[in-house]
């Protein structure tokens, strides 16, 4: 394909839109969560799409029909703001990297929406996963006070907000928000656990 073909090709504009707008949002979002500016957590993952919601039947998938509850319900719990925007991402990525290949507009589209189909699911399961890892069992003080670990997202100084820790506890890496008492704590700084605030909430300082 030339470039001449390239700035011409109504779809070639298609996908290159979905791509540039998409991964721009990734992007976005990826920032967020690193700095700990809302969208990172990953019990709010679009509405429409909660993960919150998964849990109730006891697996993801739930059961085909439970009191009017159908297969086609359970495939929109795959959708929220995360899963489409990389699916769309990744259908402008198939479908450029189809038409540059050499590939027909119709097989570059097949390929743009496996590519797009693909990301969402890879996405949910991804999401699904740190959900899992997240509300996997209560805390223990016997085993969770002296535990160390590094801290996920930055944690505000002197106790004036959360951030989030991965703490090593009885050989697995669970997740919890966290407070600190003392200086501000950066991504990637070790820690160790001194006190339980909270059913969810652990507070630590730096090892």
């Amino acid at each position: 394909m030339t470039f001449f073909d390239f700035i011409t090709s109504p779809l070639m504009g298609i996908y290159f839109i979905c791509a540039v707008f998409g991964g721009t949002l990734m992007v976005l979002q990826l920032l967020m969560m690193i700095s700990g500016v809302g969208g990172a957590d990953v019990d709010d993952v679009g509405d429409g799409g909660d993960f919150g919601d998964i849990g109730d039947s006891g697996d993801a998938g739930g059961d085909s029909v439970s009191g009017g509850h159908s297969q086609t319900a359970d495939i929109f719990k795959v959708l929220s703001l995360r899963t489409v925007i990389a699916g769309i991402t990744f259908f402008g990525l198939g479908g450029l990297a189809g038409l540059t290949g050499g590939m027909s507009k119709f097989v570059s589209v097949i390929l743009a929406i496996a590519s797009g189909l693909i990301a969402v699911y890879l996405v949910y399961y991804l999401y699904l996963s740190l959900a899992n890892l997240k509300s996997d069992g209560s805390i223990s003080e016997k085993t969770l006070v002296g535990s160390v670990g590094n801290v996920y997202i930055k944690i505000p100084a002197a106790g004036t907000g959360t951030g989030k820790v991965l703490v090593n506890q009885q050989e697995r890496t669970m997740e919890y928000e966290a407070v600190t008492a003392g200086n501000e704590l950066k991504s990637g700084t070790p820690i160790i656990v001194v006190r339980i605030v909270s059913t969810t909430t652990v507070e630590v300082k730096p090892c």
